[in-house]
């Protein structure tokens, strides 16, 4: 193919070019530009140009590691006390209107953002047809399934937030005399998209693991979307009459990932999440990062505030006293159990070893120094929200690198290099275990699939084994759902999963509750420490609001959309 290496000036020139083919501002993905035609002539001439385009299809994915507020802080898995944050200022205040949608860390599934970037995934399929004179078949079809796929994921993100959305497949031309407006899909018809969208990237994409795909969509990504689709579609929000059918195909789909033995559990569930292990075994689709150059500063904003003395981080990442108490004792049994041994003045010994890696509490050990949130301590809580320091006594330590000082991530030269991890193979035997036992309830297939996290890393595995048939069906979906919402922790999976399960609202909903954090004071006399959970927050939310509202200034350019109810 002629044209393969293009010179320093010509990427500069295609760069500018492809931003004015594929990016719009607000709802300009309804308009198209005269001069396009003329751009996309130059963009689509050789294969080495139009994966100029394809990259910035790639770069369009959610950069959540350079964001200050993950969507756990929508949740009641952490809770930031800085009152202009849409955490609590829109989200957990009940605030949620057309004209304030919160969009999602780095604008995930913000409305507008979305359709532009679905217009760039129907630019490029629409053009890799029009001038496939310039490409191989083999290079059209993979870059179209790679299309598919992003386009797809876009979708997915947008679905699972507002339902359905308007089905657009072809770039909008506002000179062709074609339409511009569509009216919403159905949730059935957005579901059936999605996974048509899915089977048809599986089919053409490769067969091999991140470490080779290095950020790009493969099989195993297409399968594992869909299957995540579907899950969410059989859940109580979607499915109200519970139908079974639904349950049992997420289950189907899920289980192909598990079956065709393509992936594993990476030992070392801390490790997982760092750059050293970047693309291993347990990763399926991520959003790839290079120190630096196109690097993060998760760790400055998200790390702990003071340690030895200095200001590192912002602290933006504070675990819930509920998170905290959700993980398991080390033999396995929650903290309510009589049997589990948990001791409230002293509640951080003997549990399970994702909790060590994942929190840090009054007295861990944080590069090189002793955080303490104790009244008194270098990070004593902050109840008056007056400060960077945590509003519950605990930071986050998973997905976090202690290698880099916060001081330093916080600069200019973004030295965090870990990837963005969107989907791997742990999230997959959850889905599977939770729509097979929604489906025809607790078998060992089930039991199978949650003991590998129970026992699969040397690292992280609470021994002993759960026991085939120890639990009926509630008793598991219980058990999935706290297993669930600790191997996740901080991973962006909170808020999609509260809310598809509707346990938002009502008497114990968990937007609807308070929010706890820990106060931790010294006897005077004996000089042993009293822990006293302490209301931090509380929340409200609505039922309505499980599905975000379509933006007001969309509704009132496109005349064919239906506003979500409740708004």
């Amino acid at each position: 193919m002629k044209d393969r290496y293009i010179k320093h000036g010509q990427v500069i020139l295609l760069a500018l070019l492809l931003l004015s083919i594929g990016a719009c501002k607000k709802d300009d993905f309804l308009q198209v530009d005269a001069k396009d035609a003329l751009n996309e002539a130059i963009v689509f001439s050789s294969e080495a140009n139009a994966d100029l385009f394809v990259n910035d299809i790639y770069n369009q994915l959610p950069d959540i590691n350079n964001e200050y507020q993950i969507s756990d802080q929508y949740t009641d898995n952490s809770f930031c006390g800085a009152s202009w944050e849409t955490g609590q200022s829109t989200v957990r205040s009940g605030s949620i209107t057309p004209s304030n949608d919160p969009g999602g860390p780095a604008n995930m599934w913000d409305y507008t953002s979305n359709f532009n970037k679905i217009r760039k995934c129907n630019v490029l399929l629409a053009n890799l047809n029009k001038y496939k004179a310039n490409f191989s078949a083999d290079f059209i079809k993979h870059r179209s399934a790679e299309a598919r796929y992003l386009r797809a994921f876009f979708y997915t993100l947008m679905y699972e937030n507002y339902g359905g959305v308007p089905i657009i497949t072809t770039p909008l031309d506002n000179t062709s005399g074609t339409p511009l407006f569509f009216p919403r899909a159905s949730n059935d018809a957005m579901l059936a998209f999605i996974e048509t969208e899915c089977d048809a990237a599986a089919a053409d994409l490769p067969v091999i693991t991140a470490k080779n795909a290095k950020g790009r969509a493969t099989q195993g990504a297409a399968i594992t979307l869909k299957g995540a689709a579907e899950l969410f579609a059989a859940s109580p929000l979607f499915n109200t009459s519970n139908d079974l059918s639904k349950w049992a195909k997420a289950a189907a789909t899920n289980n192909q990932i598990i079956q065709s033995g393509n992936y594993s559990l990476f030992p070392d569930y801390a490790g997982l999440f760092l750059s050293g292990n970047n693309d291993n075994q347990e990763i399926i689709f991520n959003k790839e990062y290079q120190a630096v150059t196109k690097g993060t500063q998760r760790d400055g904003m998200l790390g702990p505030v003071y340690v030895k003395g200095v200001q590192q981080a912002w602290g933006n990442l504070e675990p819930t006293q509920s998170l905290v108490d959700d993980y398991l004792m080390d033999n396995g049994l929650p903290i309510a159990d009589p049997a589990s041994g948990y001791d409230p003045q002293n509640p951080y010994t003997h549990r399970e070893p994702r909790f060590y890696q994942s929190i840090i509490y009054d007295g861990s050990m944080w590069q090189g120094g002793i955080i303490t949130t104790r009244i008194g301590g270098n990070n004593e809580i902050d109840l008056g929200s007056t400060s960077d320091i945590t509003n519950t006594a605990y930071y986050g330590r998973k997905t976090l690198d202690e290698s880099i000082t916060g001081q330093a991530s916080l600069s200019a030269l973004r030295p965090g290099g870990s990837n963005y991890i969107f989907f791997r193979y742990a999230e997959v035997l959850l889905n599977y275990a939770e729509a097979q036992n929604e489906a025809v309830g607790a078998d060992n297939s089930v039991y199978n699939a949650l003991n590998l996290l129970r026992t699969g890393r040397p690292t992280s595995g609470v021994v002993p084994a759960l026991v085939p048939g120890s639990m009926t069906q509630s008793q598991m979906r219980d058990y999935i759902r706290r297993e669930r919402r600790i191997e996740l922790a901080f991973e962006d999976k909170r808020w999609f999963d509260i809310r598809r399960w509707k346990i938002t609202t009502g008497p114990n909903g968990v937007l609807t509750t308070p929010d706890y954090g820990m106060k931790i004071t010294t006897d005077p006399v004996s000089g042993k420490l009293i822990y006293t959970k302490v209301n931090v927050f509380n929340n409200k939310f609505f039922d309505y609001q499980n599905i975000l509202p379509i933006p007001q200034g969309v509704i009132d350019r496109n005349p064919k959309l239906v506003q979500n109810p409740g708004y």
